[in-house]
């Protein structure tokens, strides 16, 4: 079973709701998981709802005029220069942010490697110090964020790693069904189902060739004898496309899902 798509709604497209052997159901298994996977890369994000915790920035932001600040621990001291002003917004990775559970400024925390870095003195507190750009509720009435920005009262710093955000991310599976109200997930599972209907056709046309099992591809040929029959297998893996790639239509669907502000700094 996948985190969005499970197996059985999978073979109820194949039409294998009640007859799929063991066999056919592992390819199903092995189909989602890699569908699943090639929607997620192409989001830039995992969409299912989960916590997350990861140091921010990524990379170094901003440029231009800049002053100097020492660093220092125990044993050393470093003269660093930073931005002389704080960016606006920070731009998490994963959508839409349901909540955030902790997030915390360090300047000298290096992402966590400094022993005692994002101690409760570097804790900051939402609609004081941040506030995510909330643009709509859920069903339960919970605000949520769509574009996965956080604002800074008084901005964020730019060097790497001198922030740790501990936050809730994605959709429910209500959400992924059309359950969710004002939150409408369904073209995520729908393209995840696709996918996964299309990669195991593709290892069924390699698989069954024969009339011993389910025909995934146009027949070239078939006798009646001890029936059987041959798939083009040539042409029905044009049919269903690359492995790895996803079909025009299903990047279509996902359009509105992807996360263009990651794509653009990550």
């Amino acid at each position: 079973m996948g985190a969005i798509a499970n197996d059985d709604e999978v073979l109820l497209e194949l039409g294998l709701a009640t007859t799929a052997t063991p066999e056919e159901r592992a390819v199903v298994v092995a189909s989602v998981q890699a569908a699943e996977g090639a929607v997620r890369r192409y989001l830039k994000y995992d969409p299912v709802w989960k916590s997350h915790t990861e140091f921010y920035p990524m990379h170094v932001v901003g440029a231009g005029a800049s002053d100097a600040v020492w660093e220092s621990t125990l044993t050393a001291a470093v003269l660093r220069r930073e931005s002389s002003s704080r960016a606006d917004e920070l731009q998490l990775r994963h959508i839409p942010i349901r909540s955030i559970t902790s997030l915390n400024e360090d300047l000298n925390a290096y992402a966590g490697s400094v022993a005692g870095s994002f101690g409760a003195g570097t804790a900051l507190t939402e609609g004081t110090d941040f506030w995510p750009n909330y643009d709509s509720v859920d069903l339960e009435g919970d605000s949520l964020c769509s574009d996965g920005i956080i604002r800074g009262i008084r901005g964020w710093p730019t060097s790497p790693g001198t922030l740790k955000v501990v936050y809730v991310a994605g959709y429910t599976d209500e959400e992924f069904r059309g359950n969710g109200v004002n939150v409408d997930a369904v073209p995520i599972l729908t393209a995840v189902v696709a996918e996964s209907v299309r990669k195991a056709k593709k290892v069924f046309v390699n698989q069954k060739q024969t009339g011993a099992g389910w025909a995934a591809g146009p027949m070239t040929s078939e006798g009646l004898g001890d029936y059987n029959y041959v798939v083009d297998s040539s042409l029905a893996a044009r049919l269903f496309g690359s492995s790895w790639d996803l079909m025009p239509e299903s990047k279509e669907a996902l359009s509105d899902y992807v996360n263009w502000g990651w794509m653009l700094i990550g």
